[in-house]
């Protein structure tokens, strides 16, 4: 059994098992699922709360999977002990708990938790996406050129830059461009690398696409290279980090939880952490002197030493909550990321230790702003973080609570970082 995922991303492509259509407009109709093979996860959260008690991402996995089940009580009392604890974690939009939106108890538990964690507002508009249905999943920035880079369902890479016009620098399907997840600039040979994955949902839906990290030309989207995953391997490619120094490209399974790389020169992918050992790898970044990488996964933050391969999660202590993490950047000592599977979206920042290895403490940039709508991922720019605020991607996959009407054009905004102090 594949287990549940915190990370927004997953759900909202593999959906969720636990609901079925209904009339449109009606909430969906839940069908469990066996209880033979969600008891193993519950059996696991229950070990590992018993390690880390009222942890807040743990409690609310707990409720994922009674929700799997469709046991409404055992879901709503996980819930409530998710607000009851620390980290502000919000379940209004998540999708596998939809048949529950109209359930009074639900809502109530949604408007506790939104009136003790009101809205966060930091950003400004900085670049507009102009098409509307782009629904777009990662993004890139080009700081010499100030260009943006996105893709997304469409299978084709678009940008813009402070003029507002979108161009196409890489056409539908190209060179086997299969849905596009995370983008990244390297700058230092002039091209732009993305995830691409073949599926997105349980099966071959796009047979013609590659799974694998596909390199294209900045002056004209010509592809240069394209690396796939070993052989016999599977899965989700998400997101995607490039050292600027060494060329050197790591990039996340987010379905098998393995983290794979490539050196100039290499023809496929290799296997940096097997599978399983960051659950539901997502975001990932470097430091800058390209001896740490740091992977979010469902539960929280993985540091690996590339000298020695040592993977471990970063220490941290309550309030901080550090698990499903969206895009993940390195920022003068922190980590910026966009929480999104347990929260509607918000932006994040974890101080870190001089070390690198234990979470200090851990600030809201933004949330509940009226602009956001699925955020994912973003870009640092400087002391700013540029984030994809409103990819609108509950829409395509047709969530009952992500509204109708015409999707609107996606937003670019701007989040001013600054320095960070990082002693306690």
């Amino acid at each position: 059994m594949k287990r549940p995922r915190a990370a927004t991303l997953v759900l909202l492509l593999l959906g969720s098992p636990a609901l079925a259509a209904e009339d449109a407009g009606a909430p969906p109709r839940c069908v469990p699922a066996s209880a033979k093979e969600v008891t193993p996860e519950l059996e696991r959260l229950d070990a590992a709360l018993r390690r880390e008690p009222g942890e807040p991402v743990l409690v609310f996995e707990q409720a994922i999977a009674h929700a799997q089940l469709c046991d409404r009580e055992r879901t709503l009392d996980r819930l409530r002990a998710v607000a009851a604890t620390y980290g502000g974690l919000d379940p209004g939009s998540f999708r596998g708990f939809a048949f529950l939106r109209e359930d009074p108890e639900f809502q109530a538990i949604v408007r506790g938790i939104r009136s003790r964690n009101p809205p966060v507002l930091s950003s400004r508009p900085a670049y507009v996406l102009e098409e509307r249905g782009l629904f777009p999943e990662g993004m890139a920035f080009d700081r010499r050129t100030g260009r943006v880079y996105s893709g997304g369902s469409r299978r084709r890479v678009v940008w813009t830059d402070r003029a507002g016009k979108l161009r196409v620098l890489v056409p539908a399907g190209a060179a086997g461009l299969g849905f596009v997840a995370g983008n990244a600039v390297d700058a230092g040979r002039d091209r732009l690398c993305v995830a691409s994955s073949s599926s997105i949902g349980n099966g071959g839906d796009l047979p013609d696409a590659v799974t694998g990290i596909l390199c294209f030309a900045l002056a004209d989207g010509t592809p240069v290279r394209t690396l796939r995953l070993p052989p016999g391997r599977t899965g989700f490619l998400n997101d995607l980090a490039i050292d600027p120094a060494t060329g050197a490209l790591y990039t996340t399974n987010t379905t098998t939880g393995a983290v794979f790389t490539a050196r100039l020169g290499d023809q496929v992918l290799s296997e940096l952490l097997p599978d399983g050992a960051v659950p539901g790898a997502n975001g990932i970044t470097l430091d800058p002197a390209g001896r740490s990488l740091f992977v979010a996964g469902d539960e929280g933050i993985t540091r690996i030493d590339l000298r020695t391969r040592v993977a471990r999660r970063l220490e941290r202590r309550p309030p901080v909550v550090d698990g499903s993490l969206d895009g993940l950047y390195f920022h003068r000592g922190t980590l910026v990321g966009i929480q999104n599977g347990v929260h509607p979206g918000r932006v994040v920042r974890f101080v870190l230790d001089p070390g690198l290895g234990r979470i200090l403490r851990m600030e809201v940039l933004e949330a509940y702003a009226p602009w956001m709508d699925s955020p994912t991922t973003g870009a640092i720019d400087g002391d700013t973080f540029l984030y994809l605020a409103n990819t609108q991607l509950g829409r395509m996959l047709r969530d009952p609570d992500a509204g109708g009407g015409e999707p609107s054009p996606v937003q670019v905004r701007r989040i001013p970082l600054g320095r960070v102090a990082t002693s306690r």
